[in-house]
C-alpha cells in the first residue's frame, strides 16, 4: 500500500532549471510517467496527478513567444521577459533578448544559455514578417 501525500506537496526537487544532458545545457523538465505530462523543473511528484513515477527530462531548446512585455527598471535600463510555449507544450516565463530582430508575438525562439543564465531569443527564419 502507499502513502497518500498529505497536502500541500512541495514538488521541485530543487530551483535551478538548467541541466547538463547529452544535448548539452538545457532547461530541466519532468516527464510523468503516470498521466504524461510534462512540467519544467526536476519535480518529486507530478503537479497534475501527484503521481511519483516521475523522470527528468530535457526540454525543447525552441518554442514560439505567446506574450512578451518591457520592463524599464531604473539605471538599468530595458529588461524583456515573456511567456515562451515551447515544442512539446510546456510554457515558461523566460529573459528575452530582442538583438537586432525585435519580439514580436508568434516569434519562433530559441534558448540561449549564458553561465547560469538563460533566455530566449528570436529566430529569423526566411520570409519572417513582424513589422
Amino acid at each position: 500500500m502507499t502513502a497518500t501525500p498529505s497536502f500541500p506537496v512541495a514538488d521541485l526537487e530543487s530551483d535551478d532549471l538548467l541541466g547538463d544532458f547529452p544535448e548539452g545545457r538545457r532547461l530541466a523538465g519532468t516527464r510523468c510517467g503516470d498521466c504524461g505530462q510534462t512540467m519544467i523543473g526536476t519535480r518529486v511528484v507530478c503537479s497534475s496527478c501527484v503521481g511519483q513515477n516521475v523522470a527528468r527530462v530535457a526540454l525543447p531548446g525552441t518554442g514560439v513567444l505567446y506574450s512578451y512585455t518591457r520592463l524599464h527598471v531604473g539605471g538599468q535600463g530595458v529588461r524583456a521577459l515573456g511567456y515562451v510555449d515551447l515544442d512539446g507544450g510546456v510554457r515558461t516565463l523566460a529573459d528575452l533578448r530582442e538583438g537586432d530582430a525585435g519580439l514580436w508575438p508568434d516569434a519562433r525562439v530559441e534558448l540561449g544559455v549564458d553561465g547560469d543564465d538563460w533566455f530566449f531569443t528570436p529566430v529569423i527564419q526566411q520570409g519572417d514578417s513582424h513589422d
